[in-house]
């Protein structure tokens, strides 16, 4: 089982959710292309994002979404696993797991953002 790093050193939770899409590239160990669905990024960090959707994905199956967003200018496109779903106020939100190295590419997006919101 993978353990979700909740308490990472640089977790980067947002006063206004981000816009982003997702879509499902994996189910249950099968590659698909689904199409892109609006969600939101509600927290980020260099090892995984909190994201939320008004769509229910059953986890009975491993899960694998990707995720693209734009942060003051900066493009990110990153690929996760799904570890955790919880409905909060007619939303689900999802715990995800990069399933590459994004740290540079993350805390170069989060740099650019904080610049942006302090201009």
């Amino acid at each position: 089982m993978m353990r979700y790093r909740r308490h990472e050193t640089l977790r980067y939770q947002f006063t206004e959710p981000v816009e982003a899409k997702y879509r499902i590239v994996k189910l249950g160990g099968r590659s698909i292309q689904s199409s892109f669905g609006k969600a939101h990024i509600l927290d980020l960090s260099p090892g995984g994002m909190r994201l939320a959707t008004s769509f229910n994905i059953p986890l009975d199956k491993p899960v694998q979404f990707f995720i693209q967003t734009t942060l003051a200018g900066v493009e990110l496109g990153v690929t996760a696993n799904v570890i955790w779903c919880k409905r909060t106020n007619g939303e689900y939100w999802y715990g995800l797991d990069f399933l590459e190295d994004y740290d540079q590419d993350v805390v170069n997006a989060l740099k650019s953002f904080r610049k942006s919101q302090s201009s």
